[in-house]
């Protein structure tokens, strides 16, 4: 059974008001960790904690249906994703299995190594990778996610009304989640608001790509359009930073071809993924950072700011 975090209950809020919650209806175990339970807003707005992960997802009209909302990630996934998932692959693998996602992946590794401190939030936590990977770097991580796509995540809850207290943390991340918000200034003022002064945030989105996750594919913003953005919302930016340029951007596309092409053999997929693996981290990569040096076409950006 899954347990709520003993700490939440300390920096959790309405996420609309931003003020306290009541727990009602607790089912805890001896040690106090919560299991299912509700949270009752001062006006009282219900959420709900099921199987110890909180949803503190504002209202949306878009959705019906409490369903559409828990199944909203089945709609929205990108059909190779899953194809990916039921051959094995985990987030982690999956995150460095072309040149593309192998130069986002080390870029973020690079810039975490560098600026993670303290208590992190990570928003659009997905699979949970990055906890992981720097465990000896932070004090406590909270990962936040829109969706259920891992029973590691902390909370269920929208960047865009997020359900923390004001100035609780020392570095946020979010890595390509940018894009899929209908409204990304709330977005940042949301980060700025709960970032300790001299915090740091550290996020990634695309700028030249394809439409993914249909729908919910909003916007694309350039190295200055991203700039603005925080610096039009209170942040100090201390760097804006390219991800990948063009060729790499083929690579991820003939990374989809293969999972759809080969789909219907588990074993041949992972042996053509192999190879086309090493093709691409030993000839795209080093010909996409030699060609295009100035990254005109760059694939993305990551930004880290400062409050």
């Amino acid at each position: 059974m899954i347990f709520m975090k003993k700490d939440l209950i300390k920096i959790i809020c309405c996420p609309i008001s931003h003020k306290d919650l009541n727990f009602v209806s607790i089912i805890e175990n001896a040690e106090g960790e919560i299991s299912s339970g509700k949270l009752i807003t001062e006006s009282g707005v219900e959420y709900f904690i099921e199987n110890g992960i909180p949803n503190l997802i504002p209202y949306n009209p878009i959705f019906e249906k409490e369903d559409d909302r828990k199944n909203l990630y089945k709609t929205v996934s990108e059909p190779y994703v899953s194809i990916l998932h039921k051959i094995g692959m985990d987030s982690n693998k999956i995150a460095q299995m072309d040149s593309l996602r192998f130069a986002i992946y080390s870029k973020t590794k690079k810039l975490c190594a560098e600026h993670i401190s303290g208590r992190v939030l990570e928003i659009g936590a997905g699979g949970n990778y990055l906890k992981e990977e720097f465990k000896n770097a932070y004090n406590e991580w909270i990962s936040l996610d829109y969706d259920l796509r891992s029973d590691s995540i902390d909370i269920r809850g929208d960047g865009q009304n997020l359900p923390f207290k004001n100035e609780i943390f020392d570095t946020i991340i979010s890595i390509d989640v940018l894009e899929h918000v209908p409204n990304p200034e709330k977005f940042v003022s949301e980060i700025f608001r709960v970032m300790k002064p001299n915090g740091k945030v550290i996020l990634s989105t695309p700028f030249f790509f394809y439409l993914h996750e249909e729908p919910h594919d909003f916007f694309r913003f350039s190295k200055y359009g991203l700039k603005v953005l925080f610096e039009r919302n209170g942040f100090n930016v201390q760097e804006v930073t390219p991800t990948a340029g063009l060729i790499s951007i083929i690579g991820i596309l003939i990374s989809i071809f293969l999972t759809r092409i080969f789909k219907f053999s588990k074993i041949l997929l992972k042996f053509m993924l192999k190879i086309n693996r090493f093709f691409q981290l030993k000839l795209l990569l080093p010909i996409d950072n030699k060609l295009d040096k100035n990254k005109r076409f760059a694939q993305g950006h990551f930004i880290i700011a400062k409050k």
